[in-house]
């Protein structure tokens, strides 16, 4: 794309943040073709407008830029994402590269910072923001059927649909979905899923 006008959705629903961003671009090769505030908005914009690359914000008003990603993957849109945090988050890579980006970089960073992994990424190489610490190994370990209950949650299913799709009891599901909840410290199903994504266990 050397030469050529490269064409960026924003993902973030911080007005300040796209305002810095679209500054930040100013007398780059890339353009803010669209923005969106929230994975809702992501698929409207981008039909409309289309993209070279995606910004993607992790926190969205409703889900996650990892799990956005990962559905547009499963779409089959294979446009290239770099993943944008406030802060640093541990395990923040291995969960952004296994949801199908390319890329990472802190809001905190420099306009330099957002170039340099901008242009490695749209070069068709990965740029890794550093300052995500690694993920360690593992400590929370779900057994089969735990894993099993909480994947059918995820998915949207309720205690009873998933009991009839594992062929227990429904007090059966709960028993393993409270099990599940304690290992990876929530009282929520959205937070359970949302750890255990995190977390690289669904």
């Amino acid at each position: 794309m050397s030469g050529e006008e490269i064409g960026v959705l924003l993902v973030d629903d911080d007005a300040i943040v796209r305002d810095w961003v679209a500054a930040a671009l100013v007398g780059t090769r890339y353009r803010v073709r669209g923005s969106a505030a929230s994975v809702a908005g992501v698929a409207d914009v981008l039909a409309r407008r289309g993209a070279d690359l995606l910004l993607v914000d992790q926190r969205l008003p409703d889900g996650l830029g990892t799990d956005l990603v990962r559905e547009l993957r499963r779409q089959g849109v294979p446009t290239p994402a770099i993943l944008m945090t406030a802060n640093a988050e541990r395990g923040l890579n291995e969960a952004a590269r296994s949801a199908g980006l390319q890329g990472s970089v802190l809001k905190t960073g420099s306009r330099g910072d957002l170039l340099d992994v901008m242009d490695r990424v749209v070069g068709g190489e990965t740029a890794w923001d550093g300052r995500h610490p690694a993920r360690t190994e593992n400590p929370v370990v779900l057994s089969p059927r735990e894993r099993a209950a909480l994947e059918l949650i995820a998915a949207g299913a309720t205690n009873r649909e998933a009991a009839e799709k594992l062929g227990v009891e429904p007090e059966t599901v709960k028993t393993l979905l409270a099990r599940a909840f304690r290992k990876l410290g929530a009282r929520r199903r959205a937070e359970a899923v949302a750890n255990a994504k995190q977390l690289g266990i669904l």
